[in-house]
């Protein structure tokens, strides 16, 4: 898609509880978020104050690294574009999201009908909507976002999300380049599995390229490399710099409003962009600050709502993982269970 200032690729993720692991999937290939939440009387307080999942999945885009969100408030042709609904739901939210780790420069609240096609593009001159609402529209906050800086200087890493065939490359693997460069003849190893291959073509938006770097989503034809053995998750990096693997390791934790506590012992699903890993808590060392990393009570017996604490996490096999301080875009990961994300962390430390 492109604007006036920018060329986009949009990732639509479903806001139903039942698909939250297809969002973070989705979040984990996104630079900025577009969060929309229906304006109509009652709907909002429903997915807001009701344990709707508009907590949830704003709790998840930021900690999931995401720092930009326009929030469209839509369907306000449902209460006739009231600027007292409007105000009233930007009230409610800003707060919010501020405690979740939004900065306010960074959130942008814009009202809108996409059922109508109000504030999208432009307001017609017939909606009342623009005798109160001078603001950028839909495509206009879009073209106000930031370009992030990307990881190009870091070792290559491709995180697979898709496996399929097409008839002009066969098999195929898509994913977004988190780090690095990629050319048409490099060699390449997938891992966790240790398969070593060749790039044999590249695609970015149905095109053949011969570069990609950090930041693009990309098809790949690869050559020499058993395509039954690549798996959803797995990471393409250079021959020479693979991604290292681990099954045990340490963690700072944020555990999200939970009903009952985490103990040592914990098991849970961790989410970690496009793959699902069953792990176990199996140590609790410390809860610390959130913000300045301060021990507060080494060994707790358990984690309650709204604490940070570091923990020592064992998989069932080996992952793929990196120190959050080295490598950012593959260290951050979320912890669901029953079907309810009850953590979100940054991996610290591979211990094996």
């Amino acid at each position: 898609v492109k604007t006036e200032k920018r060329r986009l690729q949009l990732l639509d993720a479903p806001g139903h509880k039942d698909f939250v692991p297809n969002m973070i999937s989705g979040v984990c290939q996104a630079d900025a978020a577009v969060l929309v939440v229906d304006g109509s009387t009652g709907e909002f307080e429903a997915s807001f104050q009701g344990g709707g999942q508009v907590i949830e999945h704003a709790i998840l885009v930021r900690s999931l690294g995401v720092q930009q969100l326009i929030v469209a408030v839509n369907k306000l042709d449902n209460v006739g574009y009231s600027q007292d609904r409007f105000d009233y739901i930007k009230e409610q939210l800003a707060p919010f999201l501020t405690r979740s780790g939004f900065r306010p420069s960074d959130v942008q609240f814009v009202p809108c009908s996409a059922f109508k096609g109000e504030n999208l593009v432009k307001i017609s001159e017939e909606c009342v909507l623009g005798s109160w609402y001078q603001g950028p529209t839909i495509v206009d906050a879009i073209d106000l976002l930031k370009p992030p800086i990307r990881a190009k200087d870091l070792p290559l890493r491709l995180s697979i999300g898709d496996i399929f065939k097409t008839h002009a490359l066969g098999a195929c693997v898509a994913g977004r380049v988190e780090g690095g460069s990629l050319s048409t003849g490099a060699e390449v190893v997938c891992r966790p599995g240790d398969l070593s291959g060749s790039v044999r073509a590249i695609e970015k938006h149905g095109r053949r390229v011969a570069l990609a770097q950090a930041g693009d989503v990309v098809t790949l034809s690869l050559s020499g490399m058993d395509m039954d053995n690549i798996k959803i998750g797995s990471i393409l990096c250079d021959v020479a710099y693979p991604i290292p693997t681990a099954m045990v390791f340490l963690a700072q934790i944020v555990v999200f409003d939970i009903s009952e506590p985490i103990t040592k012992g914990y098991q849970a699903t961790m989410y970690l962009r496009s793959s699902a890993e069953p792990i176990t808590l199996t140590k609790l060392l410390c809860t610390v600050n959130k913000s300045s990393g301060q021990v507060l009570k080494k060994k707790p017996r358990l984690l309650p709502s709204q604490c940070s604490a570091v923990v020592q996490v064992t998989c069932q096999r080996p992952v793929c993982l990196q120190v959050f301080s080295e490598y950012k875009q593959l260290g951050r990961f979320t912890l669901r269970e029953s079907g309810k994300s009850i953590a979100a962390g940054n991996v610290m430390r591979l211990l094996s």
